[in-house]
C-alpha cells in the first residue's frame, strides 16, 4: 500500500513540474522575445532620428541595458530548478530507451 502512494506522489509531482515547467518556459520566452522586439523598434526609431538630427552616434547608445535583479536565493532556485530539469530529462530519456530497446 505504501509502495502505490509512493509511487503516486512521485508520478503527480512529475507531472506536475513537467507541467509548470512547460507553462512557464512558453510565456517567459514569448513574453522576452516580445520585449526585444518593442525594444528594438524603439532603438532603430532613435537611431533614425538621430541620423537625422545630425548626432554622434555609438552603439553604446542604443544597446540594451539589462539590470540584474537576482538574488542569492533566486539564483539558488534557478540552479536547483535546472538540475531538477536536467535530471527529469534523462530519466525520460533512459525510460524510453530501455523501451525502445524491450520492444525490439
Amino acid at each position: 500500500m505504501k509502495k502505490k502512494v509512493f509511487k503516486g506522489i512521485i508520478l503527480l509531482l512529475i507531472v506536475s513540474f513537467l507541467g509548470l515547467y512547460y507553462a512557464y518556459s512558453n510565456g517567459y520566452y514569448e513574453k522576452q522575445v516580445k520585449e526585444k522586439i518593442i525594444l528594438t523598434n524603439e532603438a532603430i526609431e532613435e537611431f533614425e532620428q538621430d541620423l537625422k538630427d545630425g548626432k554622434d552616434i555609438s552603439l553604446e547608445d542604443y544597446e540594451i541595458k539589462k539590470e540584474d535583479y537576482s538574488t542569492k536565493t533566486s539564483k539558488f532556485s534557478l540552479n536547483i530548478s535546472s538540475k531538477a530539469t536536467n535530471l527529469v530529462d534523462s530519466a525520460i530519456k533512459y525510460i524510453f530507451k530501455k523501451l525502445g530497446n524491450a520492444l525490439e
